[in-house]
């Protein structure tokens, strides 16, 4: 995972987790799922958790 996210365009493609790259223009929301817990839910309604680290860095994008 380290080296697809040392080598995609980080203006595109973000990690939002351990097992997680995405594009960021595939992002259709966001929602708080558990107390202090994200997700992301795709623009094919694929739900994929956010880590905190992901989070911020989702943050600082959008």
């Amino acid at each position: 995972m380290k080296f697809f996210e040392d080598h995609l365009d980080p203006n595109n493609f973000i990690r939002i987790h351990r097992s997680s790259i995405i594009n960021v223009s595939s992002i259709k929301q966001m929602e708080l799922y558990e107390k202090d817990s994200y997700r992301v839910i795709m623009k094919d309604e694929t739900k994929l958790p956010v880590s905190k680290t992901g989070l911020q860095k989702l943050r600082g994008i959008l």
